[in-house]
C-alpha cells in the first residue's frame, strides 16, 4: 500500500495489461494488492465476528486507524456531555482536539480506502463525562498512548513515505496530552513516565499498545500480524 491517495487509475490501468505480462510480474502486481489488504484477507481464516486488520502497512495503518476511531469517540462525547465547571476555554480546547481527531481519522480512512476496518464499537465506559478529573485524566492516558504508538510504529514501515505522516499526527497528539496535563493540573504539561531524561517521547510495539487500548474497544479483533 502506498502513500498515494490518487494511484486508483494507475491501478485500473496496470490490471488491463495483465494478460501479456510476464510471471515475475504478475506476482509483483499480486503482492502490491495484498499490501493493500484485497488478496491477504480473503484467503485468511478469521472467525466471522472478528475483523482482521490486515497485513504489512495495511495492518499498521488500520492499527493507527483504530486509535483515531477511538479519540474521535471520545472527543465527540466529552463535547456533547461537557464536565461540571468547564470554562469557555476549555470547551475551546476540546472542541479542537475533537476535530483534529477527526481530521486524522478521515485521512488514515482515505489512504486505507476499501481496506479499512468497520463497524468497529468503541467502550467509552473508563470515563465519566461529567467529571472533569475524570475526563482530562483518560484524555491524558489516551493522548500518551497514541503518541507512544505513532512513535513505536514508524519503523515497521515499508513505505517510508508514511513515517514523515505518523510524525507530524505524533506531534498533534503530543500537544494534546500537555493541553490537558496543564488544564487538570497547571504548569505541568508534561512528566518522567511519558519523557525520557533525553527530553523525547517514549514509543510502544503495535501489541503493547493494542493489549492497553483493548478496554476501549468492544469489536473483536484480530491484530496478530502486528509486529510484537
Amino acid at each position: 500500500m502506498k502513500l498515494d491517495l490518487g494511484s486508483d487509475n494507475k491501478q485500473i490501468a496496470e490490471t488491463g495489461v495483465m494478460h501479456d505480462v510476464s510471471r515475475r510480474r504478475f506476482l509483483q502486481f499480486a503482492g502490491g494488492i495484498a499490501g493493500a489488504g484485497l488478496i491477504v484477507s480473503s484467503c485468511r481464516k478469521t472467525p466471522p465476528d472478528t475483523q482482521f486488520i490486515g497485513r504489512g502497512d495495511t495492518a499498521l495503518i488500520n492499527y493507527l486507524y483504530l486509535i483515531e476511531l477511538v479519540l474521535t469517540a471520545f472527543y465527540t462525547q466529552a463535547n456533547n456531555t461537557p464536565y461540571y465547571g468547564l470554562t469557555e476555554s476549555e470547551l475551546q480546547l476540546l472542541a479542537d482536539m475533537r476535530d483534529h481527531e477527526y481530521a486524522h481519522r478521515e485521512l488514515l480512512k482515505k489512504i486505507l480506502g476499501d481496506t479499512a476496518i468497520n463497524r468497529v464499537v468503541t467502550n467509552l465506559s473508563p470515563t465519566t463525562f461529567a467529571d472533569r478529573t475524570s475526563t482530562l485524566t483518560n484524555s491524558v492516558f489516551l493522548e500518551d498512548l497514541a503518541v507512544a504508538a505513532y512513535n513505536g510504529v514508524a519503523q515497521h514501515f515499508t513505505d517510508t513515505g508514511y513515517v514523515l505522516l505518523v510524525a507530524k499526527m505524533a506531534t498533534v497528539k503530543a500537544r494534546h496530552a500537555a493541553y490537558s496535563r496543564d488544564i487538570l493540573t497547571a504548569n505541568t504539561p508534561s512528566d518522567s513516565g511519558v519523557v525520557n531524561n533525553m527530553g523525547l517521547d517514549r514509543a510502544m510495539s503495535p501489541q503493547a499498545v493494542m493489549a492497553a487500548l483493548s478496554p476501549w474497544i468492544e469489536t473483536k479483533l484480530d491484530y496478530t500480524t502486528l509486529p510484537g
